[in-house]
């Protein structure tokens, strides 16, 4: 029973601290913008759009292969990416329900179908998360390396807790061949390392003298964002949380940006993910009936 009423407890922090989030950030948008100043400055960059969506797409296409693989280590017999792809694309959109977990319980649903018992799932959807948590903490890490004004004392903690994650994740679910998590993590750096690029790109259109340290800089912290918005229980999607962080880290290491750049950018990356999510969930309507051998 107090284990119940804690998850609830930690559930509603999580909550709280999203909409506190999202406060803060319509909060900042308000002071830099006007409806009519936004779409002025999103028109400065309408070129670029096409560019950001598809960087976005390729993110989300190796994050479900990093899942295929795990998947097919564990089903009984192997099957297609486009089954993967299917139910990933069909439950990601969950993840904007409150609670932050749905997107994962709808995936129960696929473990039947290709022969995997629903404590294996759940040993996939906890094992998919530790490394997708160990390779943003080493792209962010890579890029701090590369940036221009990250102290020495902030570095040496990314450090640590990069060798601190690799070693969980060396010998945690030891079934699971090592060769196979090398090339998840490898796939899940580069689907995060896209997410962040994208804000970079988006600041740099908009910078007249934007330094590559300060873009790496960038890069860093918004894959640092992207992390505390999806370790946060209860945050939809990490909806507030990874938007408010970003601006927080930001202000606090004083980046020669301005701050209505940084505001701009950080909803814009947000809103191209939101309807990326929405077109991959549309897709699966045309898949539907195109999967064969499974209840879709």
């Amino acid at each position: 029973m107090k284990k119940t009423h804690l998850k609830a407890a930690i559930s509603l922090v999580g909550k709280i601290l999203g909409i506190l989030g999202l406060v803060f950030v319509l909060y900042k948008l308000s002071q830099e913008y006007t409806l009519n100043s936004f779409f002025q400055q999103l028109s400065l960059i309408y070129h670029t759009l096409p560019i950001l969506f598809f960087l976005n797409l390729i993110s989300t296409l190796l994050g479900i292969y990093a899942w295929h693989i795990m998947l097919l280590n564990y089903a009984a017999t192997p099957f297609g990416y486009k089954t993967s792809y299917y139910y990933f694309a069909k439950t990601e959109i969950a993840k904007y329900l409150p609670g932050n977990i749905f997107h994962f319980v709808g995936r129960q649903a696929l473990a039947s179908q290709i022969g995997i018992t629903q404590a294996q799932m759940a040993k996939i959807s906890l094992l998919f998360s530790l490394l997708l948590l160990a390779s943003t903490v080493i792209s962010s890490t890579l890029f701090a390396c590369l940036a221009d004004n990250i102290p020495l004392y902030i570095l040496t903690l990314m450090g640590l807790s990069c060798m601190i994650i690799i070693i969980i994740s060396a010998y945690i679910y030891p079934s699971f061949p090592i060769k196979e998590k090398l090339k998840m993590n490898a796939l899940l750096s580069l689907s995060v390392t896209l997410q962040g690029l994208m804000l970079g790109i988006i600041i740099l259109i908009q910078s007249d003298h934007l330094s590559i340290g300060v873009f790496f800089e960038c890069t860093s912290i918004y894959i640092l964002s992207w992390l505390i918005g999806f370790i946060t229980p209860g945050a939809s999607g990490g909806l507030g949380i990874r938007e408010g962080t970003f601006i927080t880290i930001t202000a606090f290491l004083h980046l020669s940006i301005a701050s209505d750049v940084i505001v701009f950018s950080v909803l814009l990356v947000r809103f191209i993910n939101i309807l990326v999510d929405i077109g991959i969930y549309l897709s699966t309507l045309v898949l539907k009936n195109n999967i064969k051998g499974l209840e879709v």
